[in-house]
């Protein structure tokens, strides 16, 4: 068997080198093409923080509730752990939790920080329907949730959160991770606006 020629070793060399800027640069097409360079380079977004304003909005629902039940969000459907950010590098949330488990721990984290939770009640169905974002032109992030409750009509709330992207593929995509976090913190906060939360939510003795 004839050694590789030197060219052809200093080809192969230059072609490994460049994947990284090809991936970022000239991303391949969603679906089997997608160029997924585990290793190379990932992001995870920060801890959510219980946000100080959503549970004054929270708390001050006690005007027309004396108790809020907690929310379960059907971790079955929808639940995925990451998102591919310029279609080459994995996005996570805080410690790579599930988009659904993340949402349902920040909200009821926000509901018992205001002091109404009623974590004995049985607990509010919700669904992770959307959350998405896109880094091309204006970053946005999408979330879309729906809480229902027996007998009730089902309430769905979507949120649009738009921030700064850069143009970059490393600068972008750390630009989509950092507004995730504030993305879910005013996703929350217009679910608790909105006029039907507190009705379906609400605890009755």
């Amino acid at each position: 068997m004839k050694a590789p020629s030197l060219n052809k070793l200093i080809a192969f060399l230059l072609l490994a080198a460049a994947l990284p800027i090809l991936a970022a640069d000239r991303p391949a097409p969603y679906g089997t093409n997608t160029i997924y360079l585990p290793g190379f380079r990932t992001y995870v977004a920060s801890g959510y923080a219980p946000s100080e304003s959503n549970i004054a909005l929270v708390r001050a629902l006690s005007a027309k509730a004396v108790g809020l039940r907690l929310l379960a969000f059907d971790t079955s459907k929808n639940n995925a752990a990451l998102l591919m950010c310029r279609m080459s590098y994995p996005v996570y949330g805080p410690g790579k939790t599930p988009f659904a488990t993340l949402l349902e721990a920040a909200a009821n984290l926000e509901l018992a920080g205001s002091g109404l939770s009623v974590p004995e009640a049985a607990r509010v169905q919700a669904t992770l329907d959307e959350f998405d974002f896109s880094s091309v032109g204006g970053g946005q992030w999408t979330l879309r949730a729906t809480l229902r409750s027996p007998g009730m009509d089902p309430l769905t709330v979507q949120h649009l959160h738009t921030y700064p992207v850069s143009a970059g593929a490393v600068a972008g995509c750390t630009d989509v991770t950092n507004a995730m976090v504030p993305a879910i913190e005013s996703f929350l906060r217009a679910l608790y606006a909105d006029a039907r939360f507190v009705e379906l939510v609400q605890s009755t003795p």
